[in-house]
């Protein structure tokens, strides 16, 4: 499992898509810090500042994850690699496990990379910035990552080809990122009255995305965002029992696409057998 782990890493190292996305990534960053701090608005719960750089970490972080993961892994298999390393006396667990742990190592990278930067704008231009909000972020980008990157290795494992990988990870980003929130106010328009809080709160829980969102804007105290008519929802979820709940759902969704991941490859094996 570490060989495989440190092969992955060093492949993704010399990948032009991870250089890319770090550049993309950490220029929107610290141009977000930059501009909130010259604006003097602070950076103390939820501002435009805060805003925009969550909206970053939820619009890039998930297509960086699930495109990085899906088109190696499906390279390999298109490449015969993947069935080659499992004539190794190695069990599909070490290879999928290997291969996340190598994933989620890279992208850390390019998120460490660009906090880094913004924290040194900070530094520099002497703002009073709170370097526990930008922690916190940085926490729910390597949280995102993890479950997108999970995500990533059953379309990696499913796509028959890199050009089908790179189509199924832009339908499934394209859809949990702009099309799920359409969907949701469609149906809320359909629901009865008393119907509606229940509804929201499962709709948050079936996209990993809003899951992210709530919580960051609930820990950034931005609760006022969601109106009068969402403030049962946002005590609720902002209490010990959303809480659990929300850390339930976050291993949920990272666990079980990798599980599944090994299920498929296992399958795969026997039928190539």
């Amino acid at each position: 499992m570490r060989h495989i782990a440190k092969q992955q890493i060093t492949l993704l190292m010399r990948s032009h898509w991870l250089t890319g996305f770090g550049l993309l990534f950490s220029s929107l960053a610290v141009m977000v810090t930059f501009l909130g701090n010259t604006g003097g608005s602070g950076f103390d719960g939820f501002n435009r500042m805060t805003a925009s750089l969550l909206n970053i970490n939820l619009l890039l972080i998930p297509l960086l994850s699930l495109l990085i993961g899906s088109l190696f892994l499906s390279g390999e298999k298109e490449d015969r690699g993947l069935l080659l390393l499992l004539t190794y006396p190695v069990s599909p667990w070490s290879v999928i496990i290997g291969k996340y742990i190598g994933l989620f190592v890279a992208v850390w990278s390019v998120l460490t990379f660009g906090y880094g930067a913004a924290l040194l704008v900070i530094f520099f231009s002497g703002a009073g910035v709170s370097v526990s909000l930008l922690f916190l972020f940085y926490l729910y980008s390597l949280m995102l990552a993890a479950i997108f990157l999970s995500l990533s290795l059953v379309i990696g494992i499913f796509a028959k080809s890199r050009f089908q990988a790179l189509g199924i990870s832009l339908i499934i980003w394209a859809f949990l990122v702009l099309f799920y929130e359409f969907l949701i106010m469609g149906l809320s328009l359909l629901l009865w009255k008393q119907w509606l809080l229940p509804m929201l709160t499962v709709s948050i829980f079936l996209n990993p995305i809003e899951l992210i969102r709530v919580q960051s804007i609930l820990s950034l105290d931005g609760a006022t965002v969601f109106g009068p008519r969402l403030y049962d929802l946002t005590i609720w979820a902002d209490g010990v029992t959303g809480k659990t709940l929300f850390i339930f759902a976050f291993l949920l969704w990272m666990l079980l696409p990798v599980i599944f991941s090994v299920y498929r490859l296992k399958r795969g094996v026997a039928d190539e057998e």
